[in-house]
């Protein structure tokens, strides 16, 4: 990817399974999810308020922004080095 060029990925009304990597921007609408099944590193995660983002069965996913731990919440945005984590 050059640099200043973002990847944008815009899912709507879909499940997505993937790991998703070199600072993509990645936005959730009509109700879609995405289950994370690897390491993804993000600029910026949309969720609108019927969109999710899971960990496969018996797996957990937890996210950090600028290096500090945060929650996804549908129906917010996080823009920063946005780090998704499989467990």
């Amino acid at each position: 990817m050059r640099k200043g060029e973002n990847m944008v990925l815009t899912f709507e009304d879909a499940t997505v399974q993937a790991a998703v990597n070199n600072g993509a921007i990645v936005q959730l609408t009509g109700g879609s999810t995405w289950t994370v099944t690897g390491t993804s590193h993000l600029t910026r995660l949309a969720l609108d308020a019927d969109s999710a983002v899971r960990a496969p069965a018996c797996r957990s996913v937890t996210m950090t922004v600028d290096g500090t731990a945060a929650t996804v919440t549908p129906g917010t945005t996080h823009t920063g080095a946005i780090t998704l984590t499989v467990a």
